[in-house]
């Protein structure tokens, strides 16, 4: 079990780890400070710019390409870490999945290391703060401002610090995209998904949704995804267009069906030993930074959508849009997962109810 595995890593970190700045990555992964261009990280744990105090270096991983939205938006944060430390903090930068998984990159998290992964509610609810998978569950918000307005929220900030207590501080919450579905052969109906093999992250919520609407889920690494729908092990996969299009999906899967089953916020979760570790300074740099790296982010997501899509359908790509009757029956299928126990077990009574009257 998941949480046992927390408290294990806790108990090993306590004994572990001390209030210390901390090193930087391999040479193999790269250092960034903006605009993806790779630096020498031998200087990691170094003196800072004014000399004496070591230099903190913390490392932001992920699996996004280079050039896609979020990777702008982690350069960005990195170069404002930066800047607004004077040179004291260092943020280098992992994209394509170079540091490993995150299942990977949680453990040594919980061991107090200085990681900053993205991950999403469905992911950080077998982390402590189960209630959380229901912000990026499918159907839940038919709009932005919905979304953003639940972030504000105060069961929001509940859930983010219940996850704190369990040994992960979210720092900052981005909006990853609105996640369809692209497949190597045409979905136009709910009929159409029987049997179909999709890639989905490793988590309940998404494998049940996708089986409840009648496909066939199977969890995989977010690099492992184009190698295996060209070898046809899977039909295919569901993300935001950012992330179909900057990982080359359009090569192999040739169909984007429209279901906008998810509009998906996410969260830079690092470590609470790490983040305790650091000044009041040092952490108001690290969340502030976050925030305004966000901000680039999701503009980015917005400007750069209609591009992808024009790119894609110039590599023979369907764009396949569902009517409202259509997506409704899609919504009315993956609403069951909701009085499933494996989902929702761990909510409280209402749950689903009280986020719908928070959004409006």
């Amino acid at each position: 079990m998941k949480m046992k595995r927390i408290l294990a890593a806790l108990m090993i970190s306590a004994s572990l780890f001390g209030l210390t700045a901390c090193g930087g990555g391999s040479g193999s992964g790269g250092s960034a400070t903006g605009g993806g261009d790779t630096q020498d990280s031998s200087n990691s744990g170094g003196a800072d710019a004014a000399g004496g105090e070591a230099q903190v270096v913390v490392q932001i991983a992920y699996e996004n390409f280079p050039g896609e939205p979020w990777d702008l938006g982690c350069n960005e944060w990195a170069r404002l870490i930066e800047e607004r430390s004077g040179g004291t903090m260092k943020a280098e930068i992992f994209h394509s999945g170079q540091l490993g998984s995150k299942n990977d990159l949680l453990d040594q998290m919980l061991m107090g290391e200085p990681i900053i992964t993205i991950g999403d509610g469905s992911f950080w609810a077998d982390y402590g703060a189960p209630e959380l998978g229901i912000t990026s569950a499918p159907y839940v918000y038919d709009t932005w401002d919905q979304v953003w307005k639940l972030i504000d929220s105060d069961w929001y900030h509940e859930q983010e610090e219940q996850l704190a207590q369990s040994g992960l501080r979210i720092l900052a919450t981005w909006a990853y995209g609105e996640r369809n579905l692209m497949s190597v052969r045409p979905v136009y109906t709910l009929e159409d998904m029987k049997g179909l093999i999709v890639r989905t992250p490793n988590t309940t919520s998404y494998m049940r949704a996708f089986e409840a609407m009648g496909a066939a889920p199977t969890a995989m690494a977010l690099n492992d995804v184009y190698t295996a729908t060209q070898q046809g092990t899977i039909d295919g996969m569901e993300n935001p267009m950012a992330t179909l299009y900057g990982q080359s999906y359009y090569e192999v899967a040739k169909y984007i069906t429209l279901t906008q089953h998810i509009k998906m916020p996410a969260q830079q979760v690092c470590s609470e030993q790490f983040f305790q570790s650091l000044t009041p300074e040092q952490q108001e740099i690290l969340v502030e930074t976050g925030k305004e790296a966000g901000v680039l982010q999701n503009t980015k997501q917005d400007e750069m959508l209609e591009q992808y899509v024009s790119d894609m359908e110039a590599q023979g790509v369907t764009i396949i849009e569902l009517d409202d009757a259509e997506r409704a029956r899609f919504k009315e299928a993956a609403a069951t997962i909701y009085d499933d126990p494996a989902v929702s077990g761990q909510w409280r009574d209402g749950l689903y109810e009280m986020v719908q009257e928070i959004i409006g």
